[in-house]
């Protein structure tokens, strides 16, 4: 009888586990449908919040009129806080006030000048600094309206705590209100062991 009680023992502590990868799996299906069931006019009208973030470009400065690659890790950060936090979208091609104003600079600097070569650059980006694995919680589509391409990235909450590489240094970002936020060391272990650990 003791090996039945430690087979049923073990039974019950897998079925447990395959139960709870089951339910968040749903979980991140059904949160991912309800993003995409959102049109593109609705997400302008909404304005930014703690789940919705715009940016104007991927890589192209509009005050100076040139390329700034520091503007890429503007929306990497943003995207690692969604990731750590509840999920969240990224609309780039949109200025702070839901207007669209398209990718055609962005388009003009890449090495393929097109949607293509946009998602490109951006899944090049967050596997760089983000790690190859946290493309498989991200999302990138494109919409159209005037003769003006958005894209929308969507980030659904990762499994795994995500730290963004910036050179030498790791740091790690979470999403409070309609900002992003750094966490110095002690207030990272403390939200990534109530975040994960449980």
């Amino acid at each position: 009888t003791e090996y039945w009680t430690i087979i049923g023992a073990f039974l019950g502590i897998l079925f447990f586990f395959i139960f709870r990868s089951v339910h968040k799996n749903t979980q991140i299906i059904r949160r991912l449908s309800s993003e995409l069931e959102k049109s593109f006019p609705v997400l302008l009208s909404q304005g930014e919040s703690s789940i919705l973030e715009f940016k104007s470009s991927f890589r192209w400065d509009i005050k100076e009129n040139k390329v700034n690659r520091n503007l890429e890790n503007v929306i990497i950060k943003t995207l690692a806080g969604f990731l750590n936090s509840d999920g969240g979208t990224q609309l780039i091609g949109v200025d702070d006030n839901g207007n669209l104003i398209g990718l055609e600079k962005d388009y003009e600097n890449l090495k393929k000048q097109n949607r293509d070569g946009f998602e490109q650059a951006v899944m090049t980006l967050i596997s760089t600094k983000l790690g190859t694995t946290t493309c498989g919680s991200i999302l990138v589509m494109f919409h159209s309206a005037k003769g003006k391409d958005a894209c929308r990235i969507i980030a659904m909450p990762s499994p795994r705590p995500i730290y963004v590489k910036d050179g030498n240094i790791t740091k790690f970002y979470m999403r409070t209100g309609c900002s992003t936020r750094e966490l110095n060391l002690q207030d990272a272990v403390d939200y990534i062991s109530m975040r994960w650990n449980r």
